[in-house]
């Protein structure tokens, strides 16, 4: 049965094991193209199969990994897809991990699954909120990193809408109290409808996540936009999106924040490769991957930000951290990453291109926790 969670560090590390005629499929899958993405998968499969045909592999290989790709596609969750797959394959058995997060189409064989992608999948920060507002109502969303954005339960009793927040039974009625009506009286009912959504908002949210590192994106056409911008007190990263939100399904919702988040984690990535920068005269900084696989493997890795697109390909002794590189290895970069969460360090994956900090070579650069040793 195919899983709708991420493994933990120690399934990585077994994952990154060797083991013959292994096959990594990642592929994007979603509810509304369900036969394009099985499609997708047996066509990377019968890649596979073509590659250790070509390598001298029997036809019960072939036939073997076969069996397992239909028991894959035969699966219950193609039914429950998110927006990809990640599928480890070999003769004698296979796994299936239902991800929302946008991952490229790959297929990889050899001596080891390649969990590149797997491992940024769990290191990059997705989870955002998001406010959906305009005259008509509002609502409150959550992404994470397993699930898709849904409704939150939030109280909104007197506020569901701008005649609701404002005891009217309508904005543009003329039989207003106090006299209220017109482009300045509606002006003045929709702020205060407004700041009763924000004060509810900034209370759900805060519960959850009182140190404000979860941003906020905020769907509303532009003159409920700016009137949030101006009431908003700045604390929360907020990002803007402009246009009626109304018709918006979840799953464009969903798609609006991953693709805002991409920026947000390039931009707070440079930054802290830029904080671990100032560690270089205490001799916490480490950027050749030599010592920066001995530094994970000893657990003296507080931070790592790696190139994850990039492949070194090798073998990593898990006692010494001592490198050797080989073209039949493994993905250097990933199992070094896997080895600083399983010590309880922080893995940053993110494409050169992100980073502009002058420490940054390209490939890695660590933060550790005590000097190292010669």
């Amino acid at each position: 049965m195919a899983r709708h969670d991420y493994p933990s560090t120690s399934e990585l590390l077994e994952l990154g094991t060797p083991r013959e005629h292994a096959v990594t499929i990642y592929a994007q899958a979603t509810a509304a193209q369900i036969d394009l993405a099985k499609t997708t998968v047996k066509s990377a499969m019968d890649r596979a199969v073509r590659t250790l045909r070509e390598n001298g592999a029997s036809h019960g290989l072939e036939t073997a990994l076969q069996d397992q790709l239909a028991k894959i596609l035969a699966d219950e969750s193609w039914r429950h897809l998110s927006r990809s797959v990640a599928i480890f394959v070999t003769p004698d058995a296979s796994e299936m991990f239902v991800l929302p997060n946008h991952l490229e189409n790959q297929m990889q064989v050899g001596a080891y699954f390649d969990v590149g992608q797997l491992v940024r999948a769990i290191a990059t920060p997705q989870d955002a909120y998001a406010l959906t507002l305009s005259a008509d109502g509002w609502n409150l969303w959550r992404a994470t990193a397993a699930d898709l954005a849904t409704e939150m339960d939030v109280d909104d009793e007197g506020i569901a809408d701008v005649a609701d927040a404002t005891n009217r039974a309508t904005v543009r009625g003329r039989m207003h109290a106090r006299r209220l009506h017109g482009d300045s009286g509606t002006k003045l009912l929709q702020e205060t409808y407004v700041k009763r959504v924000h004060d509810a908002v900034v209370k759900t949210i805060d519960a959850q996540d009182p140190s404000a590192t979860t941003p906020l994106f905020v769907f509303a056409a532009e003159t409920l936009l700016d009137m949030y911008r101006n009431i908003d007190r700045g604390v929360r990263e907020m990002v803007p999106v402009r246009g009626n939100p109304d018709a918006l399904t979840a799953h464009q919702i969903d798609a609006t924040m991953r693709e805002g988040l991409s920026g947000i984690n390039a931009h707070r990535a440079n930054r802290r490769v830029e904080k671990i920068g100032d560690g270089i005269a205490q001799g916490i900084v480490a950027t050749d991957l030599v010592d920066i696989a001995r530094a994970a493997v000893s657990g003296n890795v507080d931070t790592m930000v790696y190139e994850f697109t990039v492949d070194v390909l090798g073998r990593l002794d898990n006692e010494t951290g001592e490198l050797t590189y080989a073209d039949d290895g493994y993905d250097l970069l990933s199992r070094i990453a896997v080895w600083v969460l399983q010590t309880g360090g922080r893995v940053i994956p993110v494409r050169s291109g992100e980073i502009t900090s002058s420490l940054w070579n390209g490939t890695a650069a660590v933060r550790l926790r005590y000097p190292l040793t010669t």
